[in-house]
């Protein structure tokens, strides 16, 4: 018995489609101004731009907290009951060894106070660990005071979320002829708090800190080449280690210490 052609055309159509495999994503190598970048096969996950420097959470029952530069934003479930009031600076705890701050922003019907305390932190629901714990106290008119309970995490700005390209470093200009392999670079990456780069010799990559004005670069570790900078490459990452506070003005960033200022990025894309 002869099969119908339209059975056979399937038939052909199938073994042909189960023979293509996708081709693997291959990496993209781009340069611009001396920088040589190499483009990561997934693009990293990122917010969007948020002038939110510190969120906290908490449930039973569930709560968050949102601290701005303006304001200071308590939301719940109860979506008439959320209410922003207008931000305050903290005070610090007097203990110097614990890094502890508090707040407390009020209104003529609202108290909101909070401490925010440096250390891990669960919050029961997910795996997901803080850096910081959070105990909050809600006082509304004639009710009853809330006592609440959650962990929370600083935000890094997000305007560091770029590839920075290194122009001074210990006070004193580079010379991008110098590094025949490219000017050292950063890509920082905000939203997962971690930094890739090109340090002049070898690649490097670390862990973010931050705080308040505050940034520092952990965990710091490098490829193992020797090479022509690698003397330079020495001073930029000690420089890198020994940051605490940074600044973003007319596309470049500083990075400084108690001593001065350590190195001077100039934003690249």
């Amino acid at each position: 018995m002869r099969k119908p052609k339209s059975i056979i055309a399937f038939f052909a159509m199938f073994v042909l489609f189960g023979n293509c495999k996708p081709k693997p994503v291959e990496k993209e190598v781009v340069k611009k101004d001396s920088v040589i970048l190499e483009k990561p096969e997934v693009a990293s996950a990122y917010e969007e731009p948020t002038n939110v420097f510190f969120k906290a959470s908490g449930t039973e029952p569930f709560w968050g907290i949102e601290i701005t530069e303006d304001s200071i934003k308590f939301t719940s479930p109860e979506k008439e009951k959320n209410f922003a009031l207008a931000y305050v600076k903290p005070q610090k705890a007097m203990d110097a060894d614990a890094n502890v701050i508090s707040y407390q922003a009020k209104s003529d019907k609202i108290d909101l106070k909070f401490t925010i305390q440096q250390g891990k932190c669960s919050d029961g629901m997910s795996d997901k660990v803080y850096n910081y714990s959070v105990k909050a106290s809600l006082k509304r008119g004639n009710e009853k005071e809330l006592l609440l309970e959650g962990c929370g995490n600083y935000i890094i700005d997000y305007r560091l979320h770029d590839i920075w390209a290194l122009e001074e470093l210990e006070g004193k200009r580079i010379n991008p002829e110098d590094f025949k392999k490219g000017v050292p670079n950063l890509e920082i990456y905000a939203s997962e708090a971690r930094f890739s780069g090109f340090a002049g010799c070898n690649r490097m990559g670390g862990k973010l800190f931050s705080e308040k004005e505050l940034l520092r670069f952990t965990d710091i570790s490098t490829t193992e080449m020797m090479c022509e900078n690698y003397e330079t490459e020495k001073i930029l990452v000690k420089a890198l280690q020994g940051t605490t506070r940074y600044e973003l003005k007319e596309n470049k960033l500083y990075l400084f210490n108690p001593e001065g200022t350590k190195a001077v990025f100039r934003k690249v894309d």
